[in-house]
């Protein structure tokens, strides 16, 4: 297999696949996972883009050829390179007409559509800090006849990391139980600052069943026990914390906080004042 087939079928995977947080303060999103390292390491720029260019030379009007071309672009920071591209490959996709409502809503996940080169061209609007652009080009992908799993993703998190919360929750909740590990992390953060607690843990534990040595979610799972005055509880996902994040190389100044609240809670857990969000 040429590394051209492996790049399309990588693209395809990363639609399957589908920022620091103070104590008590959900207030950002935990970032998506990507594959752009991946691209980046496997797939240098100039030789992969030779090889597909000869076969857009052979075959212009196949817009999943035109959107690979954008993924390395945009993998390798070419993002106005990649725009052009995306572009390309969505005036070659027919633009898909208003569905029944039986068939309204189904995630779109894999696969070159309409929708899935929109998500693309909002992820190169974001490098590119066109936020409105992207904000618009990931809404046409999220609410089209198919929404998109990862712009679904990415209008919450933007909305998240603006402070509202309540809109974030409407994007994220599109996707039902599609959502990724970070998106998992975000939708909990969401509810966390609606003051949604016990639905924050449903999504954080999720989250800390997928990767239990994440130091994130653990912090998120302690925050929302000691919120819902389960103590013990808030103790345990704590010393978590502080463990994996060590492990992690986290900041010292960042565990701090961390470390004084649990020594507090050993203490005397009715003592330990509750932040405000």
């Amino acid at each position: 297999m040429n590394n051209f087939a492996i790049l399309n079928r990588m693209i395809i995977l990363f639609a399957c696949v589908l920022l620091s947080q103070a104590i008590f303060a959900q207030k950002t999103s935990e970032p998506p996972e990507t594959m752009a390292g991946f691209f980046q390491e496997n797939f240098p720029l100039e030789p992969t883009l030779k090889q597909i260019d000869a076969d857009i030379a052979r075959f212009p009007n196949r817009p999943d050829l035109w959107q690979t071309r954008a993924v390395l672009l945009g993998s390798h920071g070419k993002h106005e390179e990649a725009m052009t591209s995306l572009e390309r490959a969505l005036a070659l996709i027919p633009e898909p007409k208003a569905s029944p409502a039986s068939s309204k809503g189904k995630v779109q996940i894999v696969g070159n559509t309409y929708s899935s080169t929109l998500f693309e061209i909002g992820l190169s609007y974001l490098a590119l800090d066109r936020r409105e652009d992207a904000r618009k080009a990931l809404r046409r992908a999220a609410l089209g006849r198919s929404p998109h799993m990862m712009a679904c993703t990415y209008l919450g998190n933007m909305y998240l990391d603006e402070g509202n919360s309540a809109e974030a929750l409407k994007y994220y909740e599109l996707m039902k139980h599609n959502l990724s590990t970070s998106g998992k992390i975000s939708k909990g953060n969401a509810l966390y600052n609606l003051k949604r607690y016990d639905e924050a843990i449903e999504e954080y534990k999720v989250a800390a069943h997928w990767k239990p040595e994440l130091p994130s979610v653990l912090r998120h799972l302690g925050d929302a026990y000691f919120r819902v005055g389960s103590h013990d509880k808030a103790i345990e996902f704590y010393q978590r914390y502080i463990k994996f994040a060590r492990q992690n190389k986290i900041a010292e100044s960042e565990i701090a906080p961390v470390v004084t609240r649990l020594e507090q809670l050993r203490k005397n857990p009715k003592s330990v004042p509750a932040t405000k969000d």
